[in-house]
């Protein structure tokens, strides 16, 4: 009886290693699970981000949730954030509404084992202990862009003279307040004959954007130049300045999504604006997360990620290329 029972207790142990074994090789083949968060939902830059994510998500393998806030709100960001830590996770990515308050919800999510990164803008990199920032272009490259766009629409023999505003989004979105950082003293410097009226903060209001610049229109009848540096700032500038008919008086540029600007550029409301290629930062920011989960990225240049060549990656950023400049020639080259 005794042989008998210790077999009975041999092949009960025998089975629940192999069962354990066995749940840990399916625990170990199980797809990495990554939360990507844009700033907000509901717009077609984020939209488009998100076209990015699932193809690479799709190519890798990768179980990915793409959600975020139907408005740009931190406090949301965060909640959703907890939440992702509490459903287990493995790598989180957000967009930062404020770069600032999000830090301890990402600082708290890294210290339960979540690897987090930042994308398209950044938070602090030591109190929120991300990772890594995806970043579309270097900042100086965009600002500088943006810069030299309006020099050669609304300059003077290579001058800037007379009023110029920026149409951001919000105070607290670091990558304008980066390219900002950039513009505004490279404009006193250089053009020192470029009045720059105050910065207009209208959120990610498509309407409140617009409103915003007819008001300007309204208040400075010489205003020269219009930088509106929102996906959704952009099309609402060109479309305040088209209805008050100061399309040849006031040159409009900024960032914004190539679907979204088509008209513009074809009746001459805009000759020019600035961006990258939205669809492959969202590719890019899984491909990341998903090289990320396995091993540590060391910098490196001309990293191949998925279909991606000549990826920069440095101590805090991995970057996409530079930024590029659309026009009347090569708008309909791109379908983002």
């Amino acid at each position: 009886m005794m042989i008998q029972r210790s077999k009975y207790f041999l092949l009960v142990g025998l089975l629940s290693s192999c069962l354990l074994g066995c749940q840990q090789e399916r625990s170990d083949e199980s797809p990495v699970r990554v939360g990507m968060m844009p700033k907000l939902m509901g717009i077609s830059f984020f939209d488009a981000a998100g076209r990015g994510a699932h193809e690479a998500a799709e190519e890798l393998g990768i179980d990915l949730t793409y959600d975020g806030p139907t408005e740009d709100n931190a406090e949301q960001q965060a909640e959703m954030i907890d939440a992702w830590v509490a459903q287990g996770l493995d790598v989180i990515a957000v967009a930062p509404n404020d770069p600032d308050a999000i830090a301890p919800t990402l600082s708290s999510a890294r210290s339960q084992g979540v690897k987090v990164i930042t994308w398209d803008t950044d938070a602090d990199a030591v109190s929120s202990k991300r990772s890594i920032f995806v970043n579309q272009a270097p900042v100086e490259g965009i600002a500088n862009a943006l810069v030299d766009v309006m020099v050669r629409g609304a300059g003077e023999e290579n001058k800037l003279k007379g009023q110029f505003v920026i149409i951001s989004g919000t105070k607290t979105a670091a990558n304008q307040n980066a390219w900002m950082e950039v513009m505004i003293p490279r404009l006193q410097e250089e053009y020192p004959d470029c009045e720059l009226l105050e910065t207009r903060y209208p959120t990610e209001d498509q309407l409140k954007a617009r409103e915003e610049t007819a008001n300007l229109l309204a208040a400075y009848p010489d205003l020269k130049g219009i930088w509106a540096i929102t996906s959704v700032a952009l099309p609402a500038a060109a479309k305040a300045v088209r209805d008050a008919g100061r399309q040849d008086q006031v040159f409009v540029t900024g960032l914004s999504l190539p679907s979204l600007m088509r008209d513009y550029v074809e009746d001459g409301t805009v000759k020019e604006f600035v961006l990258f290629d939205v669809e492959k930062l969202g590719y890019l920011t899984v491909q990341v997360a998903a090289a990320l989960h396995r091993n540590p990225l060391q910098p490196q240049e001309g990293r191949t990620m998925g279909k991606l060549e000549s990826i920069r990656i440095t101590e805090q950023e991995v970057i996409l290329g530079e930024p590029l400049i659309f026009d009347r020639d090569n708008i309909e080259q791109y379908d983002f």
